[in-house]
Order: structure tokens, then sequence, then C-alpha cells
């Protein structure tokens, strides 16, 4: 079986490379032996990182050549039909899948995250596209409840969650905390704070407020506190800014490292600060207790099924108070890690379905 896969990968961004990780293990795990091609923005680096073949994601004629003897075309995981990043997203995202379809290749949503979406033009593509695609998934009600409200009413919209939650560790893989010691950060016995920032120009102050927290934990618990770009690109130098406010020291865990690498770390963790999305869905998938800053309404779905609320958002932007929250959420850890251990195991399952469908998709559309 032959699967061609199209999503935000080759971004150095490990919550997409961990959708990406946690897709092919699924796949394969479920149909063993099948062949797996990834349209990446940087096809050495996927084919580095994933062992499977990669094409630039640019390239249509390589892609039609592709889809040719594919059984399947997945469209996802992660937030691919939204226009906030870019108004180009919907239109690149939602056009791979009309060329599949008009290549007579059946089209499967994996995972998706809708939304939000602002512009007309595209509603009206996620209603067409949508409605003419094989089978869709999203990882959570709030995207249901928004294709549903489009029009995308032909296949059923099922929910499941996102991959990453059933991501698994390598055998043999460097325990988290010796990652960390390898790379001169000395956890040792201490309280282990893993932290994940990124832009936020819309809540000005939230640094300093994250700076202000870390502080106190330092301070309060002698806590090791370390900053993990979860996207190089844009994190590095909000971490940065994040540990020159702070008054006591901080690390920053920079590198190539692969998704089960830094899931390992967020492992090893006794609390995070988490900002990125998948940085929230390590410290769930992990049991990681955590208090959360809520950038993008995908944040808000999660600590929703977490029963989490967040302490900024764009409905609450009182940055003088994070630092009391962090206090509670670092009070109710304990409670907190015991649901979250009741709750993982529930995720994980959940994250194969979307394999499990797309699998059946596939071969319901080869039966002659």
């Amino acid at each position: 079986m032959k699967f061609v896969v199209s999503g935000y990968f080759g971004f150095q961004n490990i919550g997409d490379e961990a959708i990406l990780t946690a897709m092919i293990q699924h796949l394969r795990e479920i149909s063993h032996g099948s062949e797996i091609v990834v349209l990446s923005h940087d096809p050495v680096l996927t084919k580095k990182l994933h062992n499977v073949h990669a094409i630039n994601r640019m390239d249509i004629p390589g892609l039609c050549r592709e889809l040719a003897d594919a059984d399947l075309f997945i469209s996802g995981g992660g937030s691919l039909l939204q226009d906030v990043t870019s108004p180009r997203s919907v239109p690149y995202y939602l056009g791979l899948a009309t060329l599949a379809k008009v290549m007579k290749k059946p089209v499967f949503f994996y995972a998706q995250g809708i939304g939000p979406l602002n512009l007309a033009l595209s509603k009206f593509l996620v209603r067409t596209v949508g409605n003419s695609v094989d089978a869709i998934t999203v990882r959570d009600e709030p995207s249901q409840g928004l294709l549903k409200s489009l029009g995308v009413n032909r296949p059923e919209i099922q929910v499941v969650a996102d991959p990453a939650f059933g991501l698994k560790l390598v055998h043999g893989m460097v325990n988290g905390r010796d990652l960390l010691l390898a790379h001169e950060i000395p956890v040792q016995e201490n309280p282990l704070v893993i932290v994940s920032v990124r832009p936020w120009p819309a809540v000005p102050g939230y640094m300093e407020a994250v700076a202000e927290a870390c502080d106190d934990l330092v301070k309060t618990h002698g806590a090791v506190v370390v900053y993990v770009p979860f996207h190089r690109v844009q994190d590095v130098t909000i971490c940065r800014a994040c540990i020159e406010l702070m008054q006591e020291r901080a690390h920053m865990l920079d590198g190539d490292f692969l998704p089960q690498e830094i899931l390992s770390v967020m492992e090893e963790a006794d609390f995070a600060i988490t900002m990125r999305y998948h940085s929230l869905v390590f410290a769930v998938a992990t049991a990681t207790p955590f208090a959360a800053l809520s950038y993008d309404p995908k944040v808000d779905g999660l600590l929703s099924i977490v029963g989490e609320t967040p302490g900024l958002s764009a409905d609450r932007r009182d940055v003088d108070s994070f630092a009391d929250y962090v206090k509670d959420a670092w009070r109710r850890r304990g409670d907190m890690k015991t649901s979250l251990t009741t709750l993982a195991p529930k995720l994980a399952e959940s994250a194969k379905d979307a394999a499990y469908l797309a699998v059946e998709t596939a071969r319901e559309k080869s039966s002659p």
C-alpha cells in the first residue's frame, strides 16, 4: 500500500515532525510494508528524520508521478486549514487534495485542526473540497463543529486525538535527563521545569510574566528551568529573551533533535510551562503537570479536553496574575499528574484511530 502525505513538514517544527513520526509509526504498524511518500519543505531533512521517500512540497510534476500509483492521498495532520498565518495555506493544501481527486485518488483528512477561517475564499474552498473528499478526521470537537457550520456534511466527520499523543519512544534512546546532561544542563536531583514559548505580539508583557514565574520556581523550589524551542526558526529568539529577563539562571536546549528526544525530556520533567500546542501535547502524553498560555483556539480546545484553563489567552490578558496562576498549578501538580496519567493512554489509543480509518479508506477505494 502506498500513501502520499501532505502537511507542514520539513520546517524544523518539533510539533509537526512529531505528527509525521507518529503517523508513520501508526500506518506501518497497521499496514506492514507500506510505502510512504512525504511532501516536504526540506526533503533531505525529512528523509533523514523519518526514513521515508520525500519530495519538495512545490514539485507538482513529482507529486503527480507519486500519485499515479498511490492508494491514498493524506492531508494532515496539524492546523493546515487556517488563514491566520497565511491566506495561501488553505488554497495550497486544498489544491493538492483537489489534484489527487482529479487523478481519481481517494483523499483522507488526517486528524486536522480546522481554523480559524476568516476569509470568504477560505470558507468556500473548505466547504467545496471538504464535501468532495473520501473521509475526514479532526483532532477536536471545535474543528468538527466549524466544518459542519460551513456546510461540510458528506463524509462523516470523526474526532480523534492528535497523532503525537500516540508517539512512541525509540528503544535504546538516550534518557531525557542524560540528554540534558550531555548538553551541559546540570539537572541532577533538582525539579526539572520545561518551558515552551513562541512569538505572541497580541499580548504585550507575556515574556516578562513567564520570566517572573520561572524565577519564582527557581528561588522557591530550586528548579532547573530549561527553555525548549519547538519551532527553531521562530522560538529561539523568544527563549533567549525570556532567559535574559530572568534574574535567576536558566538554560536553553537548542539543536537538531528528534521529536522522541524532546518527548523523552518532557517525560523526565516535574513541571512544564507550555505555549506551543505540541509542548502541551507532550506534557499531557507524559502526564507532566503544567501551566499553559493559549495563543490560539487550538490550545483552548486541547485544554478543555484535559479540564484545565490557560493562565494567559486572547480573553485573559492579565499578565500580572500569571505568576499566581503558575503557583496554583504547581500546588496542584500531584492531582494533575494523577488525572493526566488516566487520560493519556486513552488519547494515545484515539490517536491511532485515524491510521486505522486511513488504511480502511485506502482498502475500500482500491477494491474492485
